[in-house]
């Protein structure tokens, strides 16, 4: 249930950023944060941890990930092919955490762009962004706090997939 409620804030969160209600963002995407943060650790405690619950996390997790971005992305602020690179960074991100863990090696937490670092940003990024609404345009690219985020997204969140790749490469 404090998943699917920390979907639910996620949700909320893209919402409000696309809509430009940046600040009230901050509370959403906090809470989010939150419960996905002690959902796991309640289950553990309650002795309702599973292989299934740990499942639906990183469902759900991925789905947070995906419409916060888009939230972000597609909003005044940001920039629609900057949105999906994200999210591709993030993903990927993502995805070689967990395939390591199923080649037998280990979740794989490692990198700069983990999420909670992505969600420190995104913390940080609203204020930023409401304080400095400024934007230049370079060759075509609107350039503010929005959509330089997002491009960090795709480097970092590549670079650390890769960085999680060869890790896991060697050790296989």
């Amino acid at each position: 249930m404090l998943s699917i409620i920390s979907l639910l804030f996620a949700a909320l969160a893209a919402t409000l950023y696309y809509y430009g209600f940046l600040l009230i963002f901050i509370p959403a995407i906090i809470l989010s944060a939150a419960l996905d943060a002690i959902d796991g650790e309640v289950a553990r405690h309650r002795g309702l941890a599973s292989r299934k619950g740990d499942l639906l996390d990183h469902f759900i997790d991925r789905y947070a990930d995906i419409l916060i971005i888009l939230g972000v992305g597609l909003s005044y602020y940001g920039n629609v092919l900057l949105a999906g690179l994200a999210v591709e960074g993030v993903l990927m991100t993502s995805y070689m955490g967990t395939q390591a863990q199923a080649l037998g090696a280990g979740r794989d937490y490692r990198g700069v762009l983990g999420r909670a670092n992505r969600l420190v940003i995104l913390i940080l990024l609203a204020p930023v962004q409401f304080l400095v609404p400024y934007s230049f345009i370079y060759y075509g690219l609107v350039i503010n706090a929005t959509t330089s985020v997002l491009g960090l997204f795709f480097i970092l969140g590549n670079a650390t997939a890769i960085s999680r790749f060869i890790r896991l490469y060697r050790k296989i």
